[in-house]
């Protein structure tokens, strides 16, 4: 039986799937035999683009979704597939996983990898999640949109506070109307949410870059420091920097009331790379 496509994320697993479907009904197929019915060059090529040692242009990607016997839907979504993985910049990859999206029946399957992907893509829905457990929220969206920087709109608290309800982070007691926060836990395995997750370092970043401007020293505290690691120092610093997060959140988690929401951002990379020959 042949695979789902619109339960994949990732086209050379659902080549691979596709593959062994097609060979279960026809145990003599060969990757030789396929490569010459899909027109491709090399005899060994699918399996090549299974492991990663490949990849797939426009024309062979057709000539796949044809030799698999995808209908026209499924083709282009296979292709949109194609162009996720092979994306060579972050925006070029959110712009095939929106096109991803957009299709209904991918939606349906992976309602939660969505949602996921819209809370890390969205710098202020975390910000939405602590004010609206300040103690002096009065209930009103705007209230919170007055007071989140850079500024936001009410619509946007309402869709942040229907997106964390969905994904089970936030709670309203039904006596009182208070919300409080929930210890749901957001997966990060998923491809999708890998992607979201360098969309929201990304705003974290720049909100950082953005805060050099607006607030006084006193406001804030921003540090930066230029070192020189062997690649075991660098792992020992990784560990420590770690440890120092865990303190951090163990810390916001003994606070009982917050009078403000901040970002604390660590970051550690490198500033050069072993040269090629």
């Amino acid at each position: 039986m042949k695979p789902d496509i619109f339960t994949y994320l990732e086209y050379r697993v659902f080549l691979k799937d596709a593959f062994e479907a097609v060979k279960a009904g026809s145990p003599k197929l060969s990757y030789r035999t396929f490569a010459k019915k899909a027109g491709f060059s090399s005899p060994n090529f699918l399996q090549m683009v299974m492991q990663g040692k490949r990849n797939l242009s426009s024309t062979y990607a057709i000539s796949a979704a044809k030799a698999f016997k995808l209908n026209r839907q499924e083709t282009e979504f296979f292709q949109n597939l194609v162009g996720y993985d092979q994306a060579k910049s972050l925006d070029e990859k959110n712009l095939f996983y929106q096109k991803i999206l957009k299709n209904k029946r991918y939606t349906t399957v992976k309602t939660l990898d969505k949602s996921q992907y819209e809370f890390f893509s969205h710098w202020y829905i975390p910000v939405v999640r602590e004010m609206l457990t300040h103690k002096d929220f009065t209930g009103e969206s705007a209230w919170i949109a007055e007071r989140v920087y850079p500024r936001i709109t009410a619509a946007q608290v309402d869709s942040a506070k229907d997106l964390l309800l969905k994904l089970g982070m936030i709670r309203q007691e039904a006596e009182t109307g208070k919300w409080t926060l929930a210890d749901a836990v957001i997966s990060t395995e998923s491809e999708a949410t890998h992607l979201a997750l360098r969309n929201y370092h990304m705003s974290a970043i720049q909100l950082a870059h953005d805060c050099l401007k607006v607030f006084s020293p006193t406001e804030r505290d921003v540090r930066s420091v230029t070192i020189g690691l062997s690649e075991s120092a660098f792992a020992e610093l990784k560990a420590r920097l770690e440890t120092v997060w865990k303190e951090v959140l163990d810390f916001a988690g003994t606070q009982q009331q917050a009078d403000a929401v901040y970002q604390v951002n660590l970051q550690l990379f490198p500033l050069t790379r072993e040269r090629k020959l």
